[in-house]
């Protein structure tokens, strides 16, 4: 049964339908995955019902949302994705439909699927953490990473890749985590510290593994299935889960316009049963099974999802304005500091001390940030096309201040080391 892909030309697509049955049942699935993962899926369920004509279209989560909110939107049936922000903007605009008493996920998986409740079903999941390459460690003399803060620690100086919170749902799931565990502060602190030592941001999440693989960098951010997928071809490929992994479950709900819900209901069915779910353990799937309760029992962190849906916008926001936009500066100054000689100055390294804060206070506190008018300002910006001049505006200053602190780092840099 051939399987469709919204990126083939149109002409191989025009090619193809005449030989296509005009009144073929056919269903087709929305996903935020990357090809090959969803590719061992379609495949299983093509096998169990052959004469269903699977159409699957890849787009990252913000892209998704306007094709399903278009005028002309498609006919979608299944949406796939493991950002509960995306299912939880779905929900909130009527976009999913409710599902059967036979999708319900088993009671240990619950407390991480973040109130998402009957709308979605969950067919696997997802702990994160650390990617390496064994090669790229050995040749600069650097150590298995196991955690955030040797990721961001002055010997990975650019050395580490990850995605951007507002490219990548899991992104923006791991760097709430931060946030929720080590507090505003030193939460923001450590990411600015990590975001000195990237040697770039990619645009999606399994760009990282990609790259890693790749040995453009030695260690990554990413979910245990892109590094799986990669170690199942890649023997120099490690990963490690993080010991505060964020639990990331794979959802699947059904469009509430689907035109197909009898063959979307037998999608969901064919992933959860033991056929399915031997699919989802593959090295192509690479998620870890419901018969798997050990990884999502013994996480330590469960997400806060009432603040993890309300401040969403703003942590996006902020995160592209610290440390994507300042990329460059953020480097040179971490750069600077990391390479000072204070030569025991007691008065020399207070001012570095000064510097290193300066370079690890991002341009909003905790309690502005909690502000309920900035963040409605904020809520679904990156559900919209185009932000508003007031958000922008905001934004804007919110580079100016922190282009000035990195200034202001730097020049204390300067007196510290200074003859």
């Amino acid at each position: 049964m051939p399987i469709f892909c919204r990126q083939l030309p149109f002409l191989l697509v025009a090619i193809l339908l005449p030989f296509t049955p005009l009144h073929a049942s056919t269903l087709t699935v929305l996903t935020s995955f990357s090809e090959a993962p969803v590719k061992a899926v379609i495949e299983g369920f093509s096998r169990q019902y052959p004469a269903i004509r699977v159409e699957v279209i890849y787009r990252r989560t913000l892209p998704a949302l306007r094709l399903l909110t278009a005028d002309d939107a498609p006919g979608v049936d299944i949406i796939m994705s493991s950002s509960p922000t995306f299912f939880h903007t779905l929900d909130q605009a009527g976009l999913l439909a409710g599902l059967s008493a036979e999708t319900v996920p088993p009671d240990w998986l619950t407390p991480h699927m973040l109130g998402l409740g009957n709308k979605v079903a969950v067919v696997g999941y997802s702990g994160s953490g650390i990617m390496y390459n064994r090669r790229y460690l050995d040749k600069y003399h650097l150590p298995v990473p196991t955690t955030w803060q040797q990721l961001a620690s002055p010997q990975f100086m650019g050395h580490v890749m990850m995605s951007s919170p507002s490219q990548s749902g899991t992104t923006h799931m791991m760097v709430e985590s931060v946030l929720q565990q080590y507090g505003w502060e030193q939460g923001w602190a450590l990411l600015m510290r990590l975001g000195s030592n990237l040697s770039a941001i990619t645009a999606r999440s399994f760009g990282v593994s990609d790259g890693v693989t790749r040995g453009l960098a030695g260690a990554g951010l990413v979910i245990d299935s892109y590094a799986r997928n990669s170690q199942a071809r890649f023997d120099h490929v490690g990963f490690n889960i993080l010991p505060d992994a964020v639990i990331l479950p794979t959802y699947l709900g059904v469009a509430r316009s689907s035109e197909h819900p009898a063959n979307a209901a037998r999608f969901i069915k064919y992933l959860l049963s033991a056929k399915g779910q031997a699919i989802i353990a593959t090295p192509g799937m690479a998620k870890v099974t419901l018969n798997q309760p050990r990884l999502a029992s013994e996480a330590k962190y469960v997400t806060d999802k009432d603040l993890l849906y309300r401040r969403a916008g703003l942590l996006k926001a902020l995160f592209e304005q610290t440390i994507t936009q300042q990329l460059p500066r953020l480097k040179l100054t971490w750069q600077e500091i990391n390479g000072a000689d204070t030569r025991g100055d007691p008065a020399r390294e207070r001012l570095l001390e000064q510097a290193r804060a300066k370079a690890s206070t991002p341009p909003l506190s905790e309690r502005e940030a909690s502000d309920p008018a900035l963040l409605a300002q904020f809520d679904g910006l990156y559900d919209r096309d185009q932000s508003n001049p007031q958000t922008e505006k905001v934004m804007h200053q919110w580079r100016q201040t922190m282009e000035a602190r990195l200034g202001e780092a730097r020049l204390l840099v300067d007196q510290a080391v200074k003859p």
